[in-house]
């Protein structure tokens, strides 16, 4: 007996951004190129997360810093220094540090300061400041545990990484930062959905959260009266599904397992579809997330996982069954 299975792991194709970031990236080109592989996304909320007591330090070149978040007990003590190649490259003069002040009427002058959603980094020279990047605590633990920058954190910062899912979508015509540049429903989650924290602006609470495929396994196992057309269209992948239909049928998934409040479709026929993986014939479709968050819904949560097999599982068995897989 012929059998077929496709593993599809997820991860996020950049930081999570909070509306109040995204109103502010959402033409940036570097940032549309990062996006480029990304078609699927998740509009989530959790409580305002901010850096306190940052303290640069002009003896070792660095920035030492703690990770707060509204609700949570736990804190997050880092360290970032300067000269590393993410940051300063070959660049040997003065890095300066601009802070994002979340509270305008809570502005320090002198360290340790605090109420920050996030700091940025340039290059100064005489005559000007070269901006190199900016981090928000998500951004930096994010380019951390992705290795894209050396960072000490110490602290559980999977606590800070859960995420209450309010709606599902996918981009595949066009890309992300332009499909969600007056979106309805976006506009109307930022406008209708109570803050988590009393008094807090729920723009610095939404976070949209942009997924690509890390990899598609396909397996493929052939019985004794297989045919040789197909054994031999399988192994030159003439019969693998294309990325879009991927995403398509990724979105259904989602949606039917965590039935979000703000999406009106919320595909109860799935997994049968026309424009998903139904017409290829997998015996398995399993959909699991490679980074350290936890989507929350109303039945549950599917946790993600830095392993190499990914996190908690979405599987579907024979187009028949859909079912949550735990990760032990």
């Amino acid at each position: 007996m012929n059998r077929k299975s496709i593993v599809n792991k997820l991860e996020l194709a950049y930081a999570p951004l909070t509306g109040y970031e995204f109103a502010i990236v959402k033409q940036d080109p570097h940032i549309e190129r990062a996006l480029e592989e990304a078609s699927l996304y998740v509009i989530g909320q959790r409580p305002i997360i901010t850096f306190e007591n940052v303290v640069p330090s002009h003896r070792d070149f660095s920035v030492s810093f703690e990770i707060h978040q509204k609700g949570n007990p736990n804190i997050i003590k880092g360290k970032l220094p300067f000269m590393q190649n993410a940051i300063s490259g070959t660049f040997n003069g003065n890095i300066a540090i601009a802070f994002n002040f979340l509270d305008k009427e809570k502005i320090k002058k002198e360290p340790p300061f605090g109420n920050l959603h996030g700091f940025s980094l340039a290059k100064q020279t005489k005559d000007k400041a070269e901006f190199i990047l900016w981090f928000s605590p998500e951004k930096l633990l994010q380019n951390w545990w992705k290795g894209h920058i050396k960072c000490e954190i110490k602290g559980d910062y999977m606590s800070f990484l859960k995420y209450k899912v309010h709606y599902v979508g996918k981009a595949t015509k066009q890309s992300i930062l332009k499909r969600l540049t007056g979106h309805s429903t976006f506009q109307d989650i930022l406008s209708l959905e109570n803050p988590i924290t009393y008094k807090d602006l729920p723009a610095h609470e939404i976070v949209l959260l942009c997924f690509k495929f890390n990899d598609n396994l396909q397996f493929q196992v052939f019985g004794k009266n297989a045919c040789v057309k197909e054994m031999k269209s399988s192994l030159l992948g003439e019969n693998f599904p294309s990325q879009e239909k991927i995403f398509l049928d990724a979105e259904k998934a989602l949606i039917r397992s965590m039935k979000p409040n703000y999406n009106k479709e919320l595909f109860k026929g799935y997994p049968k579809s026309r424009d998903g993986l139904f017409h290829d014939k997998y015996n398995y479709v399993i959909y699991t997330f490679i980074d350290p968050i936890s989507l929350k819904y109303e039945q549950g949560e599917i946790n993600g996982s830095l392993s190499y097999h990914g996190g908690d599982s979405i599987v579907i068995k024979d187009y028949k069954e859909v079912t949550l897989t735990k990760m032990k």
